[in-house]
Parts: structure tokens; C-alpha cells; sequence
């Protein structure tokens, strides 16, 4: 078995880090990226402390392997826990293979959630791995299926005697926080999509640039979509809805950003329990939505009945 040191990354790791990514992702991440993603999203912590990142070094102390995890408030039941994302998960080439903890990408993965569950006893930890990367994870013993993400298309739909309003709203708007407060009722287990997350996970990403509606249903605000252009087509990004009006906002955000063209295409993520109140059609794609089972002290079938998420916890869109 090959002779690796595990520790927590670093500011100082980056440029080694970013080389690593290309190597393993074939693209190169921005230095600002990774501040965006790594350090500027621990202003949202409050009292808690965030996970530890970790690289593993070769004998010659090469950074040849890297596990990240990006720490935000959540909320379960009403109450206020750490979400602990697990993500940028690369090991080089030439360190891959064994079996057990002779495996690197094994090794490491137990290794990052064993310390979020010692400095965050009580976290929920996840990601968003790709079919590939899952079932590696899944036979390490670190990974269950929480459900296979899920697309539909949302045809457009133009609201008759002006129902439905459509309308950009400023990311530090008051009524986000008190809309917040009167909704994250409906969600069980989410991340917490106030005005910070909001202004930090889409004001101030370096990737893209996003847009944030306001929902209206006869004058009155009833929630809000975050959307971007992607091409030719449109993605809802982020949603904040009551289930009840989803099906006929969503196709009156549709029609708004699409300008009411015909053969326009819009997309959006629902989870499981959501699916079920839009009236439209699902296909999966893929990213697996991804339990960290690992010393976890959430059960997966929970997990699964619970876990509000949509294509905005995952920063590749």
C-alpha cells in the first residue's frame, strides 16, 4: 500500500489544486472560483464551523488527491443544522486503484466524513456526484443513492386575465428574508434560501450570471425562481413556491423568460415529493443526488423522503 498523508487543505494549496482539477476534469478553475466556493461561502456559517477540505500527499508531498466540502446552513424539523456538501472529489490517474483502504479516493472519503461527523456531530452531509463517480463511492461504502436527479421541461404558459405576474426582484431584497421565514415550514431537510445564500450562491458567483423573479399571484408575492440562460434554452435554477401554485407559476416564469416564443425551452429539477405536484412529464439525468452515509447519523430512506433540493445546489449549472 502506497504512503499517503492526509491533511486539511490550505490557502496556500490552490495553484496545486487547480493544476489537479485540470488534470483530472480536463479544465482549468479560476482562482476566484475557488475563493467564491471554499472561503467567501463561510460567511454564511454564523456560530458553526465549517467542514475541513482535504488533500492527500504523495512521499514526494504532492498533492495527488483532494476532497472538498463546502459547509451552509441547512434546516431540519424548524431547526437550524449544518449542510456539509461534498464536492471537487479528484484523485490523479496514477493513484487510483486497490481495494479497502489501499484505495486513495476510499481512504480519503471516509477519512473527510469521519471529521464533519467529529466537528459537526448531527451535520447532513451529501453531494451531487455523476453515475461514474457515485458508484465508485457507493462501493467504497460512502455513498447511497438518495434518488437519480430528475428534468422535466415547463412549457410556457401565458396567465389569462393577469393571474399570474412575472418580475425581477433585487437580491437584497427585504421581503427574501421574511419569505423565508413564512415558507421553510414546507421543507423539512433544505439548505436555508435566504437573502445571504441567495446574494453569495448566485449575486456573487464568478461562473455565470442569474437572474431573480418575483412570483405573483393576483398583486401578491408568492415566491420566487432564479433562472439563467443556458443556450437556447432556459433553466429555473432555484425555486422557492407553495406546492399548490407550482405547476401554473412555473409555466408563467416560463413565459417570461422566454418572451412567450413559441418552441421556447425551459427546464427545471424537482425532488421526490415535489415531482408529484407538476403536472409534466420527468427523465432522469447524470447527476445522482448522493447520501454521505458514511458515520452518518441520517438514515438514506429518510434522506430521501425529505431532502428539498434543486439544480442550484449544484454549482456546475
Amino acid at each position: 500500500m502506497r504512503d499517503y498523508r492526509i491533511e486539511t487543505a490550505s490557502a496556500d494549496d490552490v495553484p496545486e489544486l487547480i493544476d489537479l482539477f485540470e488534470t483530472v476534469f480536463g479544465e482549468r478553475r479560476r482562482r476566484e472560483t475557488w475563493q467564491w466556493k471554499f472561503h467567501d461561502s463561510k460567511a454564511l456559517l454564523g456560530a458553526f464551523n465549517g467542514a475541513r477540505s482535504l488533500v492527500a500527499r504523495d512521499a514526494l508531498g504532492q498533492i495527488v488527491a483532494h476532497a472538498g466540502a463546502v459547509t451552509l446552513p441547512g434546516v431540519h424539523r424548524g431547526r437550524i443544522i449544518p449542510f456539509v456538501q461534498v464536492c471537487d472529489v479528484m484523485v490523479h490517474p496514477a493513484h487510483r486503484g486497490g481495494i479497502g483502504r489501499a484505495n486513495l479516493f476510499t481512504r480519503l472519503l471516509r477519512e473527510l466524513l469521519s471529521r464533519a461527523e467529529a466537528d459537526l456531530p448531527g451535520s447532513f452531509r451529501y453531494g451531487y456526484p455523476g453515475r461514474g463517480p457515485y458508484l465508485v463511492g457507493e462501493r467504497a461504502g460512502v455513498y447511497a443513492q438518495i434518488e437519480v436527479a430528475m428534468e422535466s421541461e415547463v412549457v410556457p404558459r401565458k396567465s389569462r386575465f393577469h393571474l399570474w405576474r412575472v418580475a425581477p426582484l433585487r437580491w437584497d431584497d427585504g421581503r427574501l428574508d421574511n419569505f423565508w421565514r413564512a415558507r421553510n415550514a414546507d421543507l423539512p431537510l433544505s439548505l436555508v434560501r435566504d437573502r445571504q445564500y441567495l446574494q453569495w450562491r448566485y449575486a456573487s458567483c464568478p461562473l455565470r450570471t442569474y437572474q431573480l423573479l418575483g412570483v405573483y399571484r393576483f398583486g401578491r408575492l408568492v415566491g420566487w425562481v432564479v433562472a439563467r440562460s443556458d443556450g437556447e434554452r432556459f433553466l429555473l435554477i432555484d425555486i422557492l413556491l407553495p406546492q399548490s401554485l407550482l405547476t401554473k407559476a412555473l409555466q408563467a416564469v416560463a413565459w417570461h423568460v422566454l418572451d412567450g416564443a413559441a418552441g421556447g425551452d425551459a427546464r427545471v429539477w424537482l425532488p421526490l415529493g415535489w415531482r408529484e405536484c407538476f403536472d409534466a412529464e420527468f427523465k432522469q439525468t447524470p447527476v445522482v443526488a448522493a447520501h454521505m452515509c458514511w458515520e452518518s447519523e441520517f438514515e438514506t430512506p429518510y434522506a430521501r423522503s425529505t431532502l428539498y433540493y434543486t439544480m442550484g445546489d449544484v454549482d456546475i449549472f
